[in-house]
């Protein structure tokens, strides 16, 4: 049993000495083995960060009014968005809660087009810094209560951005009331950006 443990020490001894090791520097480095022999391959993955980091405010208070000379009725604060990631991201509304129970006769339009009772609450990208839009133009129309899948911002790794909310309303709904408008807001990793 010695004999044999010691003969096969040996082969796999020599073998080891007669063996080719290859070592890929970069993916156009080839070497032939040739049959029967050997060889080692060195292999590097990549790992590509997963984690999506968006900041952006939990809370945005808005006022509208049908005194506002503008097309755009809504007075809001300029909503700052910033992607902490280090892959291009998109920003998406998937779902809008609005509740008008304490608006009475008051209904909800998902197109920006109201009529005499109605309300339409968009968001809009920022066009000039700092300055809250003027027209309704390329808003995007949070639907109610309902699903819906609306791009409102992309954003570059380290991007920064801001929307603003845009809105109208018809002219028999009173200015003295309140409602809430609460869109959830989902992050992805695109490919694209603006």
């Amino acid at each position: 049993m010695k004999k044999k443990a010691l003969f096969l020490s040996l082969a796999l001894a020599a073998s080891m000495l007669f063996s080719n090791i290859s070592y890929a520097a970069d993916a156009s480095s080839t070497r032939d083995i040739p049959v029967g022999g050997s060889g080692q391959m060195e292999m590097v993955g990549t790992v590509e960060p997963t984690i999506l980091s968006v900041t952006m405010p939990t809370f945005v208070p808005f006022n509208i009014s049908s005194s506002l000379s503008t097309q755009n009725k809504v007075i809001s604060p300029r909503i700052n968005m910033k992607n902490n990631s280090n892959v291009p991201v998109r920003i998406d509304v998937t779902y809008t809660k609005v509740d008008l129970s304490k608006l009475k006769n008051v209904t909800w339009s998902d197109t920006g087009t109201v009529g005499a009772d109605q309300i339409a609450i968009g968001l809009k990208q920022e066009e000039t810094k700092n300055e809250m839009p003027k027209t309704l133009a390329q808003a995007r129309w949070l639907k109610a209560n309902q699903k819906q899948d609306m791009n409102v911002l992309i954003l570059d790794s380290n991007q920064e951005g801001a929307l603003y909310v845009v809105g109208t309303m018809g002219d028999g709904v009173s200015d003295n009331g309140t409602f809430n408008v609460t869109p959830t807001f989902v992050v992805s990793r695109t490919s694209t950006s603006n």
